[in-house]
């Protein structure tokens, strides 16, 4: 009675010691105990639990597997064994630790999920989908599963089921984890508008002027489509990001630098043989391609912190803070290439930029630009969607250029970025003027 009342001593000690961090003194007492008494399960499961955690796992294998066959009632010790032997690359054997767990406990979040995780591993996609979705049964206010259920359909490409696990995540999300905006477009794209509105009400509520807020409310609402975006809302958004804006754009896999070089590659062109308009320039992504083949290259933006980027990087021989459409109006040189990418994405109703641009052009001068793709057309052949930005349908692109004078020598399909995994589909074209 003594003896078993000193090992209970020590092991209170030892689970104590354990919990505050001082693994080393811990691992001290749990082995005393298993000397004293090897039959003791418990001390024998936090033993390998402890070595588990401290990296050491064919030793945390041996004591798990041993607390196990001495009582295997507890669902907590099978999860510890499934996560050493999925660390271990055991999967099929994680995959029976981890169900054995699940079927004395099926309560618990993160059995599933890592269950699940270990089907994928595998590819069982429809064992890991299932378990994923029973994790957000248990508890649909934890994020977790719902992100893995999105990477999991998005290596599927099943980009619907994607997009909505994602909004799914946001939403169960702390609300301070994503910004007003990310989580407006979670609660629209769930079905959820009068959410979305509210948050955007709040916001104006809280700056009434704020350009950014005005914009997107309008948008959600579903109010009459503005030509453009105002140029208060283009400025704000990006001088606030200007700083990370390449390594966001890194993250989305955005295409637009790589399509233009793409294309001037097949044109065989003399180097710095051109005089070069590139309209939105941001940070240069799309300069650095123009280079080699400027004579002059010209970069006009709206966000002053852009343009300091682009300074930055010495391609431009003039930088100018301007409105597309004013510049354009203002300006008395001819250009042998006018680029526009990612651009007409802020603004609607193109028919005037292009008519302009087209008067900026010499004869034979080329037009290559990029917009989102409109798929189907409702009131008019473009849109103001909830993230911001205008898509625009093919039949309206060919038709204003055919009726400007544009010869179109390419348009096509094109995924321009990444969003939430999902590709944003886009359209890249180059038109020319003719006589």
């Amino acid at each position: 009675m003594a003896e078993q009342e000193h090992i209970r001593t020590l092991f209170s000690a030892a689970f104590r010691k354990h919990l505050d961090g001082d693994f080393v003194s811990a691992e001290t007492l749990y082995r005393e105990i298993i000397l004293a008494e090897p039959g003791d399960a418990q001390a024998k499961h936090y033993l390998g639990f402890l070595l588990q955690q401290t990296g050491r796992l064919p030793e945390a294998l041996e004591q798990l597997t041993g607390a196990i066959a001495l009582d295997d009632s507890h669902a907590e010790w099978h999860f510890n064994l499934g996560i050493v032997l999925s660390r271990q690359g055991r999967v099929n054997a994680a995959i029976d630790a981890f169900s054995r767990a699940i079927s004395i406990d099926p309560g618990k979040y993160f059995y599933w999920t890592n269950l699940g995780a270990s089907f994928e591993l595998n590819q069982a996609w429809p064992d890991a989908e299932q378990c994923y979705k029973a994790a957000t049964n248990i508890d649909p206010d934890c994020p977790d599963a719902f992100y893995l259920l999105s990477a999991l359909y998005l290596k599927l490409e099943q980009f619907p089921e994607a997009r909505h696990f994602n909004y799914c995540g946001i939403i169960a999300a702390p609300p301070d984890s994503q910004s007003i905006i990310v989580r407006g477009q979670a609660y629209y794209e769930l079905g959820r508008v009068d959410e979305a509105i509210a948050l955007f009400e709040n916001w104006l509520m809280a700056e009434p002027d704020n350009p950014v807020a005005m914009h997107l409310i309008g948008a959600y609402r579903g109010q009459q489509t503005p030509d453009q975006c105002t140029s208060q809302y283009i400025e704000l958004t990006f001088d606030t990001f200007a700083n990370s804006f390449e390594n966001i754009l890194g993250r989305l896999n955005y295409c637009g630098p790589r399509l233009v070089q793409d294309y001037l590659a097949t044109l065989n062109l003399p180097a710095s043989s051109l005089n070069t308009l590139d309209l939105g320039c941001g940070t240069g992504l799309i300069g650095e391609v123009l280079k080699p083949y400027a004579r002059e290259l010209v970069g006009i933006d709206l966000s002053q912190a852009m343009l300091d980027q682009a300074a930055s990087k010495q391609l431009y021989h003039q930088l100018h803070k301007s409105d597309i459409a004013d510049y354009l109006r203002a300006s008395r040189d001819r250009y042998d290439l006018v680029t526009c990418i990612d651009t007409f994405i802020y603004i609607g109703r193109l028919d005037e930029v292009i008519a302009l641009i087209y008067q900026k052009l010499k004869t034979g001068g080329m037009l290559i630009f990029s917009t989102e793709k409109l798929v189907e057309v409702r009131q008019l052949p473009y849109h103001l969607n909830i993230s911001g930005k205008y898509s625009h349908h093919h039949d309206y692109l060919t038709a204003i250029l055919s009726n400007q004078g544009f010869k179109i020598a390419d348009i096509h399909d094109v995924a321009i970025r990444i969003e939430s995994g999902c590709p944003i589909e886009g359209q890249f074209i180059c038109a020319s003027r003719t006589e």
